[in-house]
């Protein structure tokens, strides 16, 4: 007969076992959607178009190089398209290593910009970060994310940068692509959803 209950006395963890069946339920709540992990590229962007009306929220990470210096960028997509209108206002604050203010802000713009003129070098990653997207796929709202993001720059500085965005108009937005002022060259990228309620 199965057993449905464990107690905990009775499983020796220094043991091991071999489990059959359908395991149901995710820790906090995240449900991972989907991802990407590839180097040796030379491509515009790497988007993904994962958002439905399952999720209110959506949590992603992210490392990644370009193929020289230069700027990453943040779009969302609507029905397989980069949104390009100038809809994106943003506030990021930040500082570089040697205590200099490293700031990116915009009142108006055609994507997010999450860091500013990066190295790209073989022996560490160009940015990497986690980002925070809030209702995409709600018609009726615009979109918030939030980003924190460390990149090194071109002049050999760790920077870190946290930052609020909006989209301001309202719409059901579909997903996301990473992209920038260069082609990107290696990254892995992750998407999960949060369920809006993850005890049964």
């Amino acid at each position: 007969m199965a057993i449905s209950k464990i107690q905990a006395e009775s499983m020796n963890l220094a043991d091991t076992y071999a489990f059959t069946g359908t395991v149901s339920g995710t820790p906090q709540g995240l449900v991972r959607l989907g991802g990407a992990n590839a180097t040796g590229q030379n491509v515009g962007d790497v988007s993904f178009d994962l958002f439905t009306s399952d999720y209110d929220m959506y949590y992603v990470t992210f490392v990644l190089s370009h193929t020289s210096n230069g700027e990453t960028w943040l779009r969302l997509r609507s029905s397989s398209s980069y949104l390009t209108s100038d809809d994106y206002r943003q506030a990021m604050t930040g500082r570089r290593s040697d205590g200099t203010a490293a700031n990116i802000n915009y009142s108006g713009s055609n994507k997010f910009q999450l860091t500013g003129t990066s190295e790209s070098n073989n022996s560490h990653n160009q940015s990497c970060g986690a980002l925070w997207f809030f209702k995409p796929q709600v018609s009726g709202k615009t979109t918030q994310v939030l980003s924190h993001i460390f990149d090194f720059t071109s002049t050999i500085l760790a920077c870190h940068r946290t930052g609020a965005h909006m989209f301001m108009s309202s719409g059901a937005h579909t997903g996301f692509g990473l992209l920038g002022t260069s082609n990107i060259d290696e990254y892995n990228i992750q998407v999960f959803g949060v369920k809006q309620s993850w005890r049964k």
